[in-house]
């Protein structure tokens, strides 16, 4: 079906929509709307020829060309015919509802007079002259009305040729524009179109969504057909499906249905839509409240749909609904009495029973409680994704269906402490918790220093001994500031060492497990050390003991070692003094910003010893350190 209307700027920047009515013109840059969608496919030629030159063929270019009889200026007659070829490989695999092409007069010889028809022709690669015209295959379409001439918008409605040519997979079509044979001599009816619109294709069509059997998910595990079917639990209502679909438009406005039926009445079929999805990614629904019945096996499948097509239902997947939850343990221990004491340094052995029921498939335990049981989170298509919960962290399989099981774990704490324990099946659902309470020897290792306080920039060495009862170490796992573990052998004595540079100048923090030959592994052990802001003063006679006594004497000589502040390495010397309010003393700092300094005191009492650091260009740190000490009297 033609149309024409009046020039309203130019159809390249029109997105046109073909309805059953007529045409509608909608501006550039409306949004996006759902499927079936309008695009116009690249031209492979647009050109037109002359019967007064027959052997030449002419392409559109940026001239108004010809279309039916015309007279030059030197009064010689030409008919002209014009040819446009478009590429439709991009619409293979597409589903195509309609196209139509359109043209814009420029001129006409004659505006009481119109006649164009279109033509299907044999398709070609390039312009064809007047003397090598495609075969025809079939009319199209005509127009007879001279409506708003000249400078119509005319549209050829050419849609069962478009839809011909893609379902027999033609790469190219060729549309023919002419003069009717019984006007076409007729220089009347001559008329120019104009070259900037050209000739253009607008086709409507759909690719139809996918549905992809490949990534179904149930409850957080992939869709399955195996029998006897899964049993599923807290999750068991989440189903989802990846859809696709090719269209740019329709990526995010895609609907997913989901049938659902008990797997012994299938005529009890319900339909759950959720829509909005997006193509590569899952859509999801969440069954409502009352769908699924405990302990009843459910089919279900899914398919997609764009507003346009639907696709077919995916495969059948198949679970069984299990909200019951098993019974609780009994938990009991061969070395850990409850309510009594443990042995020092050896594991624990517990056993847990689920007393015949054969609803419990395993035990969760836990010195430190037990949480809910979740899913890791979203996959790689956005997917649920829940593992099988036998194999979740501090579970342990039971040996049958209500059967035991038997654990050795190490204590994570000492003095009173309450292990956790409850059945699960194989939904996940799990029972009431059992509490067991026994009170564990403390087995940290203890960790010292050797050598003074730790200095920045200065190497440090622990001393590692094993607590008290727990023999047979064999090593000790040590952790450095939150860092990859490292291990160091234990003598025959249990006793270990560990070195490191103290480089930080927030301090640092030592972590220690003790490992032993029957597989126990002590608590942890923490030491640190934190760095004051400011020089640093050690000395081999005079300091503060622990007791607070007096040190040294009076005509006892004492050497002082000032090191630089923590992270400074541009200390150049020191300025000092032993009594407050005394002139300072300045000593260098050798390469390494350190300086030792001899000193005797006169008279018993308390000292205070300030020293600053001096940078280079002569400026001071920050902090002072007022070290102080106690000079013991006259011996």
């Amino acid at each position: 079906m033609k149309r024409a209307w009046p020039r309203r700027g130019l159809i390249a920047g029109l997105a046109l929509t073909l309805g059953v009515t007529g045409l509608t013109v909608v501006t550039a840059g409306a949004a996006a709307v759902a499927a079936p969608h309008y695009d116009r496919p690249p031209s492979v030629q647009i050109g037109w020829n002359d019967s007064a030159t027959p052997g030449k063929a002419y392409e559109a270019a940026e001239e108004h060309f010809p279309l039916g009889t015309w007279v030059d200026d030197a009064g010689k007659s030409h008919t002209s015919r014009v040819y446009a070829t478009f590429d439709l490989s991009g619409f293979e695999g597409k589903t195509v509802y309609g196209g139509s092409v359109f043209i814009r007069e420029q001129s006409a010889a004659d505006c009481t007079k119109r006649a164009i028809e279109i033509w299907r022709t044999k398709p070609v690669g390039a312009t064809p002259t007047w003397r090598k015209t495609p075969d025809p295959i079939a009319k199209l379409d005509e127009i007879l009305t001279p409506e708003y001439c000249p400078g119509a918008s005319i549209s050829f409605e050419v849609g069962a040729a478009v839809k011909d040519a893609v379902a027999h997979k033609q790469r190219r079509i060729t549309f023919e524009l002419r003069v009717p044979a019984q006007f076409e001599s007729d220089a009347a009816y001559g008329r120019r179109l104009n070259w900037y619109n050209t000739v253009q294709l607008s086709m409507q069509y759909n690719s139809a969504p996918k549905i992809d059997s490949d990534h179904l998910y149930n409850g957080g595990f992939a869709c399955t057909q195996l029998k006897p079917p899964p049993r599923l639990g807290g999750f068991a209502n989440v189903l989802q499906a990846l859809a696709t679909d090719a269209d740019e438009n329709d990526a995010h406005s895609l609907t997913t249905e989901f049938a659902v039926w008990p797997r012994e009445d299938p005529e009890a079929r319900s339909v759950h839509t959720q829509e909005h999805g997006t193509s590569g990614r899952v859509n999801t629904v969440n069954l409502p409240e009352g769908v699924l019945v405990d302990g009843k096996t459910y089919g279900w499948q899914a398919r997609v749909g764009d507003g346009a097509e639907l696709s077919a239902w995916s495969k059948k997947c198949f679970f069984t609904y299990d909200r019951t939850r098993p019974s609780t343990p009994v938990v009991t221990s061969a070395n850990y009495p409850v309510d009594g004491a443990a042995p020092p340094g050896v594991p624990a052995v517990f056993t847990f029973s689920g007393h015949g029921d054969k609803d419990v498939a395993g035990f969760q335990y836990s010195w430190n409680g037990l949480g809910v049981n979740s899913c890791g989170g979203g996959g790689d298509l956005g997917e649920l994704v829940c593992r099988d919960p036998l194999t979740l962290p501090g579970t342990i399989r039971a040996n049958a269906p209500g059967g035991t099981a038997t654990v050795t774990i190490n204590p994570t704490g000492s003095g009173p402490q309450r292990l956790t324990v409850r059945s699960i099946d194989q939904a996940g659902n799990v029972s009431p918790e059992t509490q067991y309470e026994t009170f564990v020897p403390w087995s940290a290792p203890e960790v010292r220093v050797e050598g003074g306080k730790p200095e920045w920039n200065q190497d440090v060495l622990l001393k590692i001994t094993p607590a008290s009862g727990v023999t047979g170490v064999r090593e000790y796992e040590i952790t450095l500031d939150g860092g990859e573990p490292e291990t160091r052998d234990a003598d025959e004595d249990g006793v270990a060492y560990y070195s490191f540079r103290a480089s930080d100048v927030n301090g640092h923090r030592v972590t220690v497990r003790s490992h032993s030959e029957n597989g126990f592994v002590s608590t942890a052990a923490n030491w640190s050390a934190y760095f004051d802001p400011w020089p640093g003063v050690r000395s081999d006679v005079y300091f503060y003991p622990e007791d607070g006594s007096a040190v040294g004497g009076v005509g006892v000589e004492g050497t002082f070692t000032f090191s630089p502040p923590p992270g400074r390495t541009d200390t150049a010397s020191y300025r000092y003094s032993f009594v407050d309010g005394d002139e300072l003393t300045e000593v260098a700092a050798d390469e390494d910003g350190r300086a030792t300094i001899r000193w005797t005191p006169t008279q018993s009492g308390p000292v205070t010893l300030t020293v600053y650091a001096v940078k280079a260009d002569g400026t001071w740190g920050d902090y002072p350190n007022w070290y102080g000490f106690q000079v013991a009297g006259d011996a």
